[in-house]
């Protein structure tokens, strides 16, 4: 009997062991479940200093900096793609990724298909020279060619309806358009003022960006015009709103061009 009596509570305490443990078990795969973060996938040509690039082998830079700090305010990660230029948007338009880090302006023409964040960068068209040049102002390249990269960038766009008889060589990156300009191949080079100083600084270079701009576009996160791209434009929305209170945003724009970039954000 006594025999009969012990093999019933063996019985109940294993069957009591194994339901707790898959209560364990379920209740574990639930909060490892609860507390994964979620990821909004960027995507950036990865060529373009000081915006975003690379150094040893990491992917940094300011737009890449400022999403990531939005991305963390939200608790939210970050995965980058690194593509070509030529085909950053069709990488939104398709899904792959949710937006771009790339000196995107949010000019009138990109508005009509997509939906831009709060402006986190305001960026004036302009030329850069070598000193000891005749160049002075942006007039002064009539009939000359000045280098930029990215064929759909919003500086070409600018330039041309400013004077359409500045050439303009596109090249593949930004480090290669620099290098025509340093090697004589172009007479100028063109980016925004905050670029062209940053390049000019990091190289040393004996250069100086000529008098006058050719326009102005405000630099934000482009979203896709759909559900999800009005969800993730809200969360990049609030997280530029608690870096720029905080302060992070004046420290990456310190870190990059050397000033307040939110002294320049209107």
């Amino acid at each position: 009997m006594k025999k009969h009596r012990y093999g019933l509570w063996a019985v109940i305490i294993i069957v009591i062991l194994v339901i707790g443990g898959a209560f364990w078990f379920t209740s574990s795969k639930k909060s490892a479940k609860s507390t994964t973060k979620p990821t909004i996938k960027i995507a950036t040509a990865g060529t373009i200093f000081p915006n975003a690039f690379q150094q040893n082998h990491k992917l940094t830079g300011y737009d890449v900096d400022v999403a990531k700090a939005v991305a963390k305010a939200e608790g939210y990660k970050t995965k980058f793609t690194v593509t070509d230029f030529d085909g950053i948007f069709g990488q939104v338009d398709s899904g792959r990724v949710d937006t771009v880090a790339n000196d995107i302006g949010a000019t009138p023409e990109r508005k009509q298909k997509y939906i831009f964040s709060t402006p986190y960068n305001n960026e004036t068209t302009n030329i850069a020279a070598k000193k000891g040049t005749s160049y002075k102002n942006l007039k002064d390249f009539e009939g000359k060619t000045v280098a930029t990269s990215g064929a759909g960038n919003n500086f070409i766009t600018s330039l041309q309806k400013y004077d359409s008889k500045i050439k303009i060589k596109v090249y593949e990156t930004r480090d290669q358009a620099t290098q025509a300009l340093i090697t004589g191949r172009v007479d100028g080079l063109l980016y925004s003022r905050s670029t062209l100083s940053a390049i000019i600084k990091k190289q040393n270079l004996n250069w100086h960006v000529v008098n006058g701009n050719a326009g102005q576009a405000l630099v934000a996160y482009p979203f896709k015009n759909d559900a999800n791209g009005k969800k993730l434009r809200k969360v990049f929305n609030k997280g530029l709103a608690k870096i720029k209170k905080n302060g992070t945003l004046n420290k990456i724009s310190n870190k990059y061009f050397g000033y307040d970039i939110t002294n320049e954000i209107k």
